[in-house]
């Protein structure tokens, strides 16, 4: 009668935990550090986004006090440049943030293509850029991006005749530096829209870094791990 006492060369039927828990770790320490901040639905002071390209999008932006903008970056022998855009308070109805990257490990290698997706839906009704100026919406302060491209549907860029807004300004003007753009270059171009109020539909911005300084609160914060280069649900469903 055979024993049914598994051999030296019988499948042992038990799993691989130390390479299973190589694996996982990263992702768990990620979900497990992220959910902190869901619970709380605030990212804190100071939030730094470096290092991994993505996308930042938001249906509507108020700045009341405008933005400004100055070259920072241009790669010899390519067309690649990167600018950094300030402002300095901003009102967003809803926010979306897609980034993918890569996931190597020791010893194991690859484990594929990645996409973490951060978002806080927009209102159920949309706001309007006078109630995001007024405090309404997701509130930010010190928003600088490090963008490759900033993008909307529309832009208005308001000023008046006492406060003009001014293209080809210093860009190591006081007004740009109020913007929260600390390392322009003097005599580099610059763009100085703090003359009044800027309002931005349908942002998408193509991002390499974004900083910001203070508290942000993100109703229904959702934060979530896809495998592959998936984009999540932004405002209205469509992609992020």
């Amino acid at each position: 009668m055979r024993s049914n006492r598994p051999t030296k060369n019988d499948p042992r039927g038990v799993t691989r935990w130390r390479r299973s828990a190589l694996v996982a770790l990263p992702a768990t320490a990620l979900v497990v550090g992220m959910t902190v901040a869901m619970t709380e639905g605030v990212l804190a002071a100071n939030l730094s986004l470096t290092s991994v390209p993505f996308t930042l999008s938001s249906t509507t932006v108020a700045a009341p006090k405008g933005l400004g903008t100055v070259l920072t970056t241009i790669t010899a022998g390519s067309s690649t440049a990167a600018a950094e855009v300030g402002l300095p308070k901003a009102g967003l109805d809803g926010v979306c943030i897609h980034a993918v990257q890569s996931v190597n490990l020791p010893v194991i290698g690859t484990v594929g293509t990645w996409s973490l997706n951060i978002s806080s839906p927009g209102a159920a009704t949309p706001l309007t850029t006078a109630q995001l100026a007024a405090g309404q919406g997701i509130q930010a302060n010190n928003l600088v991006l490090d963008a490759q491209a900033v993008k909307g549907a529309s832009a208005t860029l308001n000023a008046t005749a006492t406060t003009p807004n001014q293209i080809g300004a210093a860009a190591d003007s006081a007004n740009i530096k109020g913007t929260g753009i600390s390392d322009g270059t003097t005599g580099q171009f610059g763009l100085d829209a703090t003359g009044g109020e800027t309002d931005i539909s349908g942002l998408k911005a193509n991002a390499n870094g974004a900083t910001i300084g203070g508290a942000m609160t993100l109703p229904n914060l959702s934060i979530a791990l896809a495998n592959g280069d998936t984009a999540g649900k932004g405002t209205g469903g469509g992609d992020c």
